[in-house]
């Protein structure tokens, strides 16, 4: 048979109780910083958001903090535009633009111009691609549509020299 005795003088009574104070602010303290993450991640695609809007531009915006940096990374889609050739240009007026609204740091900016390709086209143009540009498939290619059959025979050495 065991026997346990516990006694809590009121010393270990204090810092078991500062301990849990300190790990509940600490939880605390992790919390308020994910929403200041959030809030300033918000701040910066809807200023982005913002800024194309008054352009006429239909954009889609996506912010994220890279680790272990204070700075933030911007990803913007657009439809290919013209007023976007140049868009590293327009980087450094929407950077700067952005800290002084917002105070965070934007420290790259990545662009997307999806275009809409359908398959067949790609596969077409891979293939006229691939004719255009060598000469043995063009050989080939041309062997296969004369004649779907296979001729084998004996050669001598010198038919195999002369083919050469």
């Amino acid at each position: 048979m065991i026997t346990l005795t516990l006694t809590l003088d009121s010393l270990a009574t204090y810092i078991v109780a500062i301990d849990i104070i300190v790990l509940l602010l600490y939880i605390l303290y992790i919390f308020q910083k994910n929403r200041a993450l959030e809030k300033s991640i918000k701040n910066i695609t809807d200023f982005i958001s913002e800024y194309f809007t008054h352009t006429g531009a239909d954009v889609r915006v996506t912010c994220f903090k890279l680790d272990g940096y204070k700075r933030f990374v911007t990803l913007i889609e657009s439809q290919p535009l013209k007023r976007f050739r140049y868009s590293n240009v327009l980087e450094n007026n929407l950077i700067s633009h952005i800290y002084q609204k917002t105070g965070n740091t934007v420290e790259k900016i990545y662009w997307r111009f999806p275009v809409e390709i359908h398959k067949d086209e790609v596969l077409a143009e891979a293939h006229a691609e691939a004719i255009g540009d060598d000469s043995y498939f063009v050989d080939i290619q041309a062997a296969a549509d004369a004649g779907t059959t296979y001729k084998v025979s004996e050669a001598s050495w010198d038919e195999f020299k002369s083919t050469k």
